[in-house]
């Protein structure tokens, strides 16, 4: 129902966090065009730019950089082609529940950690309650075998070895070495950029005891580590773990340790709360955001990027550009790849991005107490998501009322499943009614799979989503519908992904795309990384503050 998505509120000229969550009401519908939303917004005339930073892109990074740049006196402006704020941080509302399309658990929930103290200075969690589950994951195999994998590491080794005895020191081993890199966290005091040779030899010996574990895995593939392992059960219980199957062992490494720290969670009222409180914080620092501004285009005049084109004909200018956009638009269609260099083509060209995926979600009037966060649970028959793409494996997260995204007495579970960009674009934009099909097929098939675990829950549905790739790149624009940037892979870890261009000067680049790994935290962080270098770039010590 497209009328029922409201205008946002603005504050000085942001959005304020009072607005109804939801961002995406008809998200899965036939919406309207980018373009065609556009049509009907009238050029504005432009001022000099006097200074200003022109950001391309209100999500995370977006509203991060900002928000920095606003507390050190650095007058910005986001623009954003979207209505609201968040980028992939967003939900949507259907009935009374929300549907989170992007916080699963985040890093950073408690101090003492430099993620906390980022989310602090954005006013993203003030206030809001935090679920540290002390279970990671529960994995239940079609032969009946259960395993739970909880965020002690001790437990853990315990559990796994309560399967798996033969594996026991490889168990320990990686026990161990997860315990090792638990304290791993990015500096704060300065982008690397920045730092003085003696800044980074202190950064280098913070992180010594860790250097062994990450060079020790960091170029093996997940499957080539697993394989290591005696017991089926296990090796399979740890791809899951991970996920993808070209990932690096060393994200295995990290998930443990970073959960074993009790310091990631799920925040309270989701990805729309957690974004909005950063748009909050931004218009309160007198930053502005453009809504339905698309750029086109970022002008540049003797190798230096001097503002941006709007697709309504609008240019904005700027003393410094800052792209939090698709990395691959951004390089290759807004600049018309005239800024690139091997480093940048082998990325684009031989690395990979996170797979695009479906979400499904579910809306039930009903609760189930016995459920856990997050379920994984093994497949009798394989659930088809496109034409080629087989999934023997079904992950299910579970949000009670105390979530912030149901009402009392019903729940929320959510499905992620990667899945064929080609499939579902090609579909959409040349059999819509077989696309339609298809997202029903798909909706009704999970329903039935999880009425056999969770008895009586399909004749208590009340609302049903369905998100596809098409529906990715249709709201964020990200190149093959990749939902978090570059997968972590042996082939792009240790690789330093530039936030600058070659040749270009007074710009930026941020978000995902400048950090293999993707994720909330590197969003933001790469945020406060080009506002640090804006500000040495401006003579400015940069200082952060809290709200």
């Amino acid at each position: 129902n497209r009328s029922s998505r409201r205008r946002p509120n603005r504050q000085n000229g942001a959005l304020a966090s009072t607005a109804t969550p939801n961002k995406f009401s008809t998200m899965t519908t036939d919406a309207m065009p980018v373009e065609e939303k556009l049509c009907d917004v009238p050029p504005l005339p432009e001022p000099a730019a006097d200074g200003k930073v022109v950001i391309i892109g209100g999500g995370i990074a977006g509203l991060s950089c900002g928000c920095y740049l606003q507390m050190n006196g650095i007058q910005t402006e986001i623009l954003e082609a979207s209505l609201l704020p968040g980028g992939l941080c967003t939900a949507w509302h259907r009935g009374p529940y929300v549907f989170d399309g992007c916080l699963r658990w985040l890093m950073g929930t408690h101090p003492p950690s430099a993620f906390h103290q980022v989310w602090t200075e954005l006013g993203a969690i003030a206030g809001r309650k935090v679920f540290v589950h002390d279970e990671m994951l529960r994995i239940e195999g079609a032969d009946g075998k259960t395993l739970s994998v909880p965020a002690d590491l001790d437990k853990l080794a315990r559990e796994f070895k309560r399967i798996a005895p033969e594996d026991s020191g490889l168990i320990d081993k990686l026990v161990r070495d997860a315990r090792r890199c638990a304290p791993l966290e990015p500096p704060l005091e300065n982008a690397l950029e920045l730092m003085s040779l003696f800044e980074k030899m202190k950064t280098g010996l913070r992180y010594l005891p860790m250097v062994p574990v990450i060079f020790r895995y960091k170029n093996v593939p997940i499957t080539t580590y697993l394989a290591r392992y005696k017991n089926k059960f296990l090796r399979e219980a740890l791809q899951l773990i991970v996920g993808n199957e070209d990932m690096s062992a060393l994200v295995l490494v990290m998930l443990l340790a970073f959960r074993t720290r009790n310091n990631t969670g799920f925040v309270a009222g989701g990805s729309w709360d957690f974004a909005m409180a950063i748009a909050d914080r931004y218009a309160r620092l007198g930053g502005t955001v453009r809504y339905k501004a698309r750029v086109t285009s970022i002008k540049v005049e003797n190798n230096r990027a001097t503002g941006v084109q709007c697709a309504d004909g609008t240019f904005v200018p700027a003393a410094t550009v800052v792209s939090c956009a698709d990395g691959h638009t951004t390089i290759f269609k807004m600049l018309d790849g005239r800024f690139v260099d091997k480093k940048i083509l082998y990325l684009y060209e031989h690395c990979q991005p996170f797979p695009a995926i479906i979400q499904v979600s579910l809306g039930i009037k009903k609760i189930f107490p016995d459920a856990p966060h997050t379920l994984n649970l093994a497949l009798r028959q394989p659930l088809c998501v496109d034409d080629q793409t087989r999934h023997n494996n079904l992950e299910v997260e579970t949000f009670g009322s105390e979530s912030g995204l149901c009402p009392e007495g019903t729940t929320v579970m959510t499905l992620r499943f990667p899945t064929s960009y080609e499939f579902w674009t090609g579909l959409k934009k040349t059999d819509p009614q077989r696309y339609r099909a298809e997202k029903k097929r798909v909706v009704q098939e999970i329903i039935a799979i999880l009425d056999k675990r969770f008895p009586g829950l399909a004749e208590q549905i009340e609302r049903s989503d369905i998100a596809t790739p098409a529906t990715f790149v249709r709201y964020t624009g990200n190149w093959q519908g990749s939902y978090e940037g570059w997968l972590p892979t042996p082939r792009i870890l240790g690789r330093r992904i530039p936030y600058t261009l070659p040749r270009l000067e007074n710009f930026y680049m941020a978000g995902h795309w400048v950090v293999a790994g993707g994720g909330l935290p590197s969003a933001a962080i790469a945020g406060r990384y080009v506002a640090q270098m804006i500000c040495a770039q401006n003579g400015k010590v940069f200082a952060a503050t809290n709200p």
